[in-house]
């Protein structure tokens, strides 16, 4: 039975695809002098930011870069950033149902602090990890198992919604039930390439699941 419900933050609660997107068309322009190519970078989405920038940027300054992203969106993300359909009333109905709640993602940890802040959902989440928490990052299970360590939480009773490969491979390193986000480009091929069974079409099915 489930008891235990974690998230990813980034296509999964909230829509940052967009502003994303525009923040890696802005430092490609700044730095590389180019276009970026934005099926690939869409295909890094769920990766720790440092480690793209770090492969992708190598021959820059790491720092420069990722101030020149971190401020194109600094101003930019109240605005630009929303919730996905029906994440707030599912989140709810969880609540008060006490299922525990969590979120695992490769988003900085004061980052997504204030962006659930500004969303105005973190009285929702027992715990958070974020990339800085841990030391191996996704596809590896360390996020899940030190979200579930913080919620009491085991394997066999916890459900992982994700929207990347990199969260469906950790919920499978993790040994817990996945959830696909299924409002992404590529998510008919993710479930198919992965053989997902809970394929969510909005937020709210999760609802029939627990």
């Amino acid at each position: 039975m489930i008891d235990t419900v974690i998230f990813d933050f980034d296509g999964t609660l909230a829509n940052t695809n967009q502003m994303i997107l525009n923040s890696f068309r802005h430092i490609y322009s700044i730095f590389r002098k180019e276009e970026c190519d934005e099926k690939y970078v869409m295909s890094t989405f769920g990766e720790p930011l440092a480690l793209t920038i770090s492969r992708d940027f190598c021959q820059f300054d790491f720092d420069e870069v990722m101030e020149c992203y971190r401020d194109y969106q600094k101003d930019r993300f109240n605005q630009e950033v929303t919730l996905y359909e029906s994440v707030e009333e599912t989140l709810k109905y969880l609540s008060d149902r006490n299922i525990k709640m969590g979120i695992a993602t490769s988003r900085l940890r004061y980052s997504t602090i204030a962006a659930l802040e500004n969303l105005k959902i973190e009285k929702y989440f027992g715990a958070v990890i974020a990339a800085d928490d841990v030391e191996k990052h996704k596809p590896d299970k360390e996020p899940l198992v030190k979200t579930m360590e913080a919620l009491g939480s085991t394997p066999e009773n916890t459900l992982y919604v994700g929207d990347s490969k990199f969260d469906m491979e950790c919920a499978f390193n993790a040994g817990v039930t996945a959830a696909l986000a299924g409002w992404q480009q590529d998510s008919h091929e993710l479930a198919h390439m992965y053989n997902i069974v809970h394929v969510l079409k909005e937020m709210w099915d999760l609802t029939n699941i627990i």
